[in-house]
């Protein structure tokens, strides 16, 4: 397997992050945003260019238990080694991002040395539930200036959606102080994200539970997203081609209206405070002085194809699983970096039959809610 580096295919399109105003760090964000999707087109219309954006799935090991979550949790021999993911990075361009996430990529036993071979390298992101940090941790990543985003998954004040305690909760809301304070003192760019699944359970405080981090915590930024829409999406069990192209349904929210009306109150919260928030899937905007007005679709239990854009991010982002499987979104394995190189699998016969498929359908009834869905005919904020 080739550990050859990759040089830049992109150095010069980057945007200059100088320029941006008011609450740069949450432009920052969607400036990355736009560059990824700027990537997106370009790498569509490539040939053998590799992604710019991986996530590397550390572990299924976690130490909470989510009533939504799709994964195993149970400890497999297969599972990628440290010498593994070191080997893969390697062959990661240097005008990448990676984002390691798990289950708990904290609980990961060689996190510390894979998020400081990454970061020396190229641009890192993290996402966690957040009950493993500690100050010594957080000193740890923030001496890290290519460390650009700590996201942590909660969704509801005390975080007891995700069965978090008391204590645990004390000690989180403690480590976030901690961690902008550190933020501030070593004038790091590092921005604290904040990701809330909407759910029935919390659909009444969605609104209270964005105030809450602005105000009470200081966050960033805040992204709400919606249950996904199809267990092959980012899932750690391997399907087949053939069943990306197959009808499942939803869950569909008993709380819809509400959830509405409790976005729509972050939106005008956002305008008067010029703060920012994302849905998840994009389909509409939290930060224009309007009111919501096209998500209905993403309470249908099943996909309406016809009003969103052709996907093309299969060709930017990859995933790479705790086992070593890559897949683009949908979990169906292109090969494993542990028996093939990078640049092998992003160019293989497995990936040319999905980018085949995708670019002939556009998008497929296993996309339904993915985040990465585009409206058509509406340009977004």
């Amino acid at each position: 397997m080739s550990n050859m580096k990759i040089t830049s295919a992109h150095k010069g399109d980057s945007i200059n992050e100088n320029t941006l105003t008011g609450d740069s760090v949450a432009q920052k964000k969607e400036a990355f945003h736009d560059k990824h999707e700027q990537f997106t087109e370009k790498a569509y219309n490539a040939t053998n260019l590799l992604p710019d954006r991986y996530v590397l799935v550390l572990t299924n090991l976690c130490n909470l238990r989510c009533c939504f979550c799709f994964q195993k949790k149970n400890p497999r021999n297969d599972a990628m080694r440290l010498t593994d993911w070191k080997r893969l990075v390697d062959q990661i361009p240097d005008y990448a991002r990676v984002t390691l996430c798990g289950g708990e990529p904290l609980l990961f036993s060689g996190f510390r040395e894979i998020f400081s071979y990454i970061a020396e390298r190229v641009d890192c992101n993290i996402i966690s539930n957040g009950i493993l940090l500690n100050e010594e941790t957080i000193d740890y990543l923030l001496s890290f200036p290519n460390f650009k985003v700590l996201s942590l998954s909660i969704d509801n004040i005390g975080n007891t959606l995700r069965d978090v305690t008391f204590s645990q909760w004390e000690h989180l809301k403690k480590m976030l102080k901690y961690f902008l304070e550190k933020r501030s003192n070593l004038h790091s760019d590092c921005i604290l994200d904040i990701k809330t699944m909407i759910l029935d359970e919390n659909a009444d405080e969605l609104f209270e539970i964005y105030k809450y981090f602005v105000e009470e915590i200081g966050v960033d930024t805040h992204a709400f997203q919606f249950l996904k829409g199809s267990p092959i999406q980012h899932a750690d069990y391997m399907y087949e081609l053939k069943n990306i192209s197959e009808k499942s349904e939803a869950q569909v929210y008993k709380k819809f209206d509400l959830i509405k009306e409790q976005l729509d109150r972050v939106r005008s919260y956002n305008v008067q405070r010029r703060k920012f928030s994302f849905l998840h899937p994009k389909l509409d905007s939290l930060v224009l002085d309007r009111p919501l007005s096209n998500i209905d679709c993403l309470n249908n239990p099943y996909y309406i194809k016809e009003i969103y854009s052709p996907c093309k991010f299969p060709w930017s982002s990859v995933h790479i699983n705790f086992d070593g499987n890559l897949f683009p979104c949908l979990a169906v394995s292109m090969g494993n970096v542990k028996e093939e190189c990078l640049s092998a699998i992003i160019n293989g016969d497995e990936f040319k039959k999905f980018k085949d498929l995708i670019r002939q359908e556009g998008t497929v009834d296993a996309c339904n809610r993915c985040g990465w869905l585009r409206p058509k005919d509406k340009v977004m904020a």
